[in-house]
This record gives structure tokens, C-alpha cells and sequence, in this order.
């Protein structure tokens, strides 16, 4: 082989070589069926979107995706909702297409379960619409002070201390305040003739999440469960997922009551801030549970 021909030849295999490395580094579709795959390039992930509207019961409905889950309920002088999603235009639009499919009567009262943003993002739309936003006192205070709401507009114009009673077409929604958990403003919101009650996040089918800044509690979460477990209902709406039994609330409760329980042993015991995290048994509990979390469990249970 000439000199010329060697060098056409090493030539050539470099190129070949580089142009495997180009492609192995190239970003790589997601495969038809994956989270943000398709035929038809990149979409949003399962949960993100908001779902067709289902029915409960008669005259209640769930909307699922988009943020939290949405609750509706069909009087014959308008509309409850609530939980109002992630803040924008299309989630708002998207709701409000699902609502329009089932009743064309207007929104009148919008309820807050608490103050995170995917429970009030659109709560202005509403209020510009003509409704009125309940919620309590702790909530429209919460909202105004988290970094992550206080510019989100759409404050509670209706509040009410603790627990409060809305009648309104005939229909009956009992709303209360059994404590603190998820966060310091959590309302159970519960339809006594459907025999439903939203629990938002005190329920997840993940781990559950306290927002200890904004007046969370771990220590008196399952004192929430247990005021809703007083109340006759046959379904339970998380902030998020699948409609639960009672049963699935009482499991739930029972989990969470003997985390706190061997936390509460632990410091007994000596656990300091700093070890509590390695010296409470979680790996039969199925949660991920950091030592963020166990440093400020230590500290609420110190205090008590």
C-alpha cells in the first residue's frame, strides 16, 4: 500500500470514529410510550396535565392532574371547587373545559385545602369570574408570607377561624380544622351526603411531606386522621392519586403515628439531633425520610 493510500485509510477510520462518539453523545429521544415520549416529539409527563373530569358520586365530581386534585360540586344555583391547581393559563383554561362539560352553571365558591401553590394557582381566575374564595384565617396567612405563594394572587376573600359550615343550593360542605400536619392550615373538607372527604396531603402515596416553616407538625398529623376517621365517609380524596378507603386511611394513619412514636422513643433513649435519622427504623415503612426532616423532628418533639 503507497503512502497516499495509508494515509486516505487511517483518514477515513478516524472519521468513522468520531462520528460514533458524536452520535453516542447526541441527547436521545425518549421512546414512544415514556413519560414525555410519543410519535409526536416531547409532552409533559403523566399528572402534569389536567384529566377528564369523573364522577363520585351524583353531583360530585374529581378532576385529577395539573397540581392538586380538584373537587366539583353541582348545586342547581352554581358550582363549588376545590383546589384551583398550578398557577396558569392552560391549567385554568383546561379545568374550567372539564367543568364546562358536566354543568354550565358558574363557580360561586372556590375552597382552599391549604395554602401550597398547585391547591390555589387560580384562584384570581375564579375570583375575577365572580366567586368567592373560602378559606381559613391561617391559610390567607400562610399564603401571604411563603416565599412560594405570597406572589401568586387570589387571597381567600371569605375567611373563618377554625371550622365552618357552607350551605349553599342545597348542598352541605363541612369544613375543619383538626390540627396541624401537612402544614399549619390544613382543612379537611367533607360532603356529608356524598359521604366524601378531601384530606389533601394528609394522605399521599408517596412519602409524606411537613412543611415545618409554615406551621407543619408531625407530631399532630395523626390527630388530623383521627378527626377524619370520626366522620361517615366511604371515600377520601388526597391532594394527589386515587380516591382511598377507610381502611387505606386508617393504614396510613397507623404508619405515620408509629413513626413519630419510635422518634419519640429514640430521643427518650438519647438520640440527639444529629443521630435521630440513624437510630429510628423506617425500612419497613416504605418512606424516604432525610435527615432534614429528622432534624426537624427532633426539634418539635423536644419541645413538646
Amino acid at each position: 500500500m503507497t503512502m497516499y493510500a495509508r494515509s486516505r485509510c487511517l483518514a477515513a477510520v478516524v472519521f468513522a470514529v468520531a462520528a460514533v462518539f458524536v452520535a453516542a453523545q447526541a441527547p436521545q429521544a425518549p421512546p414512544a410510550g415514556a413519560p414525555g415520549g410519543g410519535g409526536r416529539g416531547r409532552g409533559p409527563a403523566a399528572g402534569q396535565t389536567v384529566e377528564k373530569i369523573r364522577p363520585l358520586k351524583p353531583n360530585l365530581y374529581l378532576i385529577t392532574g395539573g397540581g392538586a386534585n380538584t373537587l366539583v360540586r353541582v348545586t342547581p344555583e352554581g358550582l363549588i371547587v376545590v383546589d384551583t391547581k398550578n398557577p396558569s393559563d392552560e391549567n385554568f383554561n383546561r379545568l374550567m373545559e372539564e367543568i364546562r362539560s358536566v354543568s354550565q352553571a358558574p363557580v360561586k365558591y372556590v375552597i382552599n385545602t391549604h395554602h401550597h401553590p398547585d391547591h390555589v394557582g387560580n384562584n384570581q381566575k375564579f375570583i375575577d369570574a365572580g366567586a368567592a374564595v373560602l378559606a381559613s384565617d391561617a391559610l390567607k396567612s400562610f399564603m401571604a408570607s411563603d416565599p412560594r405563594t405570597k406572589a401568586i394572587p387570589g387571597l381567600p376573600t371569605q375567611t373563618f377561624a377554625k371550622d365552618y359550615t357552607l350551605k349553599f343550593g342545597g348542598a352541605e360542605v363541612r369544613l375543619y380544622a383538626f390540627g396541624r400536619g401537612h402544614t399549619g392550615d390544613d382543612t379537611m373538607v367533607y360532603f356529608p351526603d356524598a359521604k366524601v372527604v378531601m384530606i389533601s396531603d394528609q394522605m399521599s402515596d408517596g412519602t409524606p411531606i411537613v412543611d415545618f416553616a409554615n406551621g407543619g407538625s408531625a407530631v399532630e398529623w395523626a390527630q388530623i386522621l383521627d378527626g377524619v376517621l370520626k366522620l361517615d365517609f366511604e371515600s377520601a380524596i388526597p391532594g394527589r392519586g386515587e380516591p382511598k378507603s377507610r381502611e387505606e386511611v386508617q393504614a396510613f394513619r397507623t404508619k405515620f403515628a408509629t413513626l413519630v412514636t419510635r422518634a419519640q422513643d429514640a430521643i427518650k433513649a438519647g438520640a440527639t439531633r444529629d443521630t435521630l435519622a440513624m437510630q429510628v427504623k423506617t425500612d419497613d415503612l416504605g418512606w424516604q425520610l432525610n435527615a432534614m426532616f429528622f432534624g426537624s423532628l427532633y426539634d418539635e418533639v423536644a419541645k413538646k
